[in-house]
């Protein structure tokens, strides 16, 4: 259902893009998402793009976030586990960090299949 959702938005010419952060030696469930379901997010047409932390040059927030349609920013908070408390929706007036935060990792970002490579 996920892939067809993004093959639907990529031919209607909607971009899908995500960033995940990693280092290496990858944890036991980055490396699920690398084999088993990342590839299949970037067949469908989702722009899946790498920042690996120990060759990032600048300083990015640990906090997770969503940014849809250049205009709303949901943050996500999870929980000490890992597992995610809940999600929030902020001000737009206090967008422009988040924006500036994706456009720095997306220039220190490699697309996921260079990097796998």
């Amino acid at each position: 259902m996920w892939h067809e959702t993004v093959r639907n938005n990529a031919a209607a010419g909607k971009t899908m893009q995500r960033i995940k952060f990693v280092r290496k030696p990858l944890t036991d469930y980055a490396r699920f998402l690398f084999d088993w379901v990342i590839a299949d997010n970037v067949t469908a047409g989702e722009d899946y793009r790498i920042v690996d932390l120990a060759e990032c040059k600048v300083d990015l927030p640990a906090q997770d976030f969503w940014i849809f349609d250049e205009s709303m920013v949901v943050l996500l908070n999870f929980n000490p586990d890992g597992t995610l408390r809940d999600r929030e929706i902020i001000d737009p007036a206090h967008s422009a960090k988040c924006f500036e935060w994706r456009d720095l990792a997306l220039k220190e970002s490699v697309p996921f299949d260079e990097y796998r490579a």
